[in-house]
């Protein structure tokens, strides 16, 4: 294993098409010692693929144990699909397309940094472990139907494309601190049983909390909706804190009870609780 990842960390030539296949079939043979319905598993093994240069990484259904590919530049697809991961997940690399659906355990993920030009997927994960994903840049992303048991943090990350959380449930904080949402977000029917922050937040276009509940603290300070946001639906356990949040003066909006809206100028309305 040792061997192998050594090998994908050199650098790799340029416009070498045989050079490109052997990694590739390195990638192969290192994935299936990963998989454990495999007679050439082999457990406890740490993953270090640091800085290497990967293309259709694919360890669907493999079993990792303290991955890092912290660095790594992974042209094509990578998969993690079905993947069971334990110890820590270091993914602050560059991707094409991260592909994470179904994924299990209770390693803590990390995606600070990372910069993914396509997609992210997490759809139906269930992640025991704290997930950070810190000043990431990603394109488009979903998170439908994932559970997280631990906190979350997608701070100063930014997505360019449309995002999805819906029906994702957060069973311990999330905080979205500064987060930039360039195109579409929902977050309909997303369960947050513990505090949820969104300060300094920015929704560039349509935002949706439609039938979303908030058990936990909520915070929208300083929020900014550049386009239509709904909370239709939406219940919450304690007060809505908007205080200084602002929204565009066009396009129709539906804001929780008891939330006050003035218009701050021909612009902006200025939300307050």
């Amino acid at each position: 294993m040792a061997v192998l990842c050594a090998y994908l960390r050199m650098p790799a030539p340029q416009d070498d098409a045989r050079e490109a296949e052997v990694r590739r079939t390195a990638q192969r043979v290192l994935t299936r010692h990963l998989r454990a319905d495999d007679d050439a598993f082999w457990p406890g093994v740490r993953l270090d693929l640091t800085g290497a240069r990967l293309d259709g990484f694919d360890a669907a259904g493999c079993t990792l144990e303290d991955a890092d590919l912290t660095g790594a530049v992974c042209a094509g697809t990578t998969r993690l699909a079905g993947a069971t991961v334990r110890g820590r997940l270091r993914l602050g690399a560059t991707f094409a397309d991260l592909i994470c659906d179904d994924l299990r355990g209770d390693a803590e993920i990390v995606l600070d940094d990372a910069e993914i030009t396509g997609r992210v997927s997490f759809e139906r994960a269930d992640l025991a472990g704290e997930m950070s994903c810190r000043r990431a840049t990603i394109g488009r992303a979903s998170f439908r139907g994932t559970t997280l048991h631990r906190t979350a943090s997608f701070d100063a990350t930014r997505f360019t494309g449309g995002v999805s959380f819906r029906e994702a449930v957060f069973l311990s904080g999330l905080s979205m601190d500064h987060a930039v949402f360039a195109g579409y977000t929902g977050f309909r029917q997303t369960h947050f049983a513990d505090m949820a922050l969104f300060r300094w937040t920015e929704f560039g276009d349509q935002t949706w909390f439609e039938r979303t509940r908030f058990e936990g603290a909520a915070n929208f300070f300083r929020a900014r909706f550049h386009g239509p946001g709904t909370f239709d639906g939406a219940s919450f356990a304690r007060s809505f804190p908007v205080d200084q949040a602002g929204a565009t003066a066009a396009g129709p909006h539906v804001w929780p009870e008891g939330t006050a809206v003035t218009r701050q100028d021909d612009d902006w309305l200025l939300l307050t609780d």
